[in-house]
């Protein structure tokens, strides 16, 4: 069974650089858990690594689909999965938790979507979809967040997972088995905040409204339209909000992206985490998180 070393951490957690410092120096290849990572074209707004980072370190997870492309969780572990058998020494970094969850804890049981019972589901209003979710799916449903619990795309998600299963033998829970311990990055809310914000200001200064207009030409893919920062430069590029209102809304739009990160982190994984307040730079934070990880072991990996 494959092992890698994994490192999470909500948005603006630092989680990206501290691989990348530690792979130049290890030689490491790098898996991104990044679900926007996966999408051609979308560069600035995801802060993807760099293609200079990218000649330094090696990447996979990264540039998978067309933004005009789905893409399952599924068509994700079976991209990733010659790279962890390369038997190259892998780091698995990245916010995405449900990524994270399968390569640690598996993806059994689980069924391919199904697009007739989406269609279906998605015709639903959420009173609707809550009550089918509580009574088709309750184990399942016991075990969503409250925030997931207001989410529809979860309900959706947790239903396509129970369909073709008797209710007195869903599929398998992850939360039955023992959770690997992994490492994550927690900063303090203020650190935070301030983070976002400049990382925005970057996006914009380093051309994210070009970019943007360029993918305004494709047949864009819902969670490409959706995404954060995106769908704030197609509403500055079609007049609808001025530029100062783009970055207001994508800066809240993130913080509340990195909350409901954390509020995933806390409830569906074992992680170790490391308070970047207590190191200054980047190389005494890498130390602390190599440390760690030589305490913990490598993790296996599950397919």
């Amino acid at each position: 069974m494959p092992k890698a070393f994994f490192l999470v951490g909500p948005t603006a957690s630092g989680k990206s650089a501290v691989a990348q410092c530690i792979a130049e120096r290890g030689g490491q290849l790098i898996v991104s858990a990044d679900s926007m990572n996966l999408y051609r074209g979308m560069d600035i707004g995801t802060a993807k690594p760099s293609a200079e980072e990218r000649s330094r370190v090696d990447y996979a997870g990264i540039d998978l689909a067309a933004p005009t492309e789905k893409f399952s969780v599924a068509q994700y572990l079976a991209a990733v999965k010659p790279a962890f058998e390369s038997g190259r020494e892998t780091i698995v970094a990245g916010g995405t938790g449900l990524y994270v969850k399968c390569l640690t804890e598996g993806f059994d049981d689980v069924p391919p979507e199904n697009e007739a019972l989406r269609a279906e589901l998605e015709t639903l209003d959420f009173p609707a979809l809550e009550k089918r979710a509580q009574e088709e799916a309750t184990e399942l449903y016991n075990l969503l967040t409250i925030d997931d619990r207001q989410n529809p795309r979860r309900l959706i998600r947790i239903l396509e997972r129970t369909a073709g299963f008797p209710p007195a033998q869903p599929p398998r829970s992850w939360n039955a088995g023992p959770k690997p311990k992994i490492v994550g990055l927690h900063v303090e809310r203020e650190e935070q905040v301030r983070r976002i914000g400049e990382r925005v200001e970057r996006m914009y200064a380093a051309g994210l409204l070009d970019e943007a207009r360029e993918l305004m030409k494709l047949d864009l893919s819902s969670t490409a339209l959706q995404a954060i920062g995106y769908a704030e430069a197609f509403a500055v590029l079609r007049n609808e909000i001025s530029l100062d209102a783009a970055k207001e809304k994508t800066i809240i739009r993130t913080r509340q992206f990195a909350k409901r990160q954390m509020t995933w982190f806390r409830n569906q994984l074992n992680v170790e985490w490391i308070e970047t307040a207590r190191f200054p730079t980047l190389e005494q934070l890498a130390k602390a998180v190599a440390d760690a990880w030589e305490n913990i072991g490598a993790t296996p990996v599950r397919f």
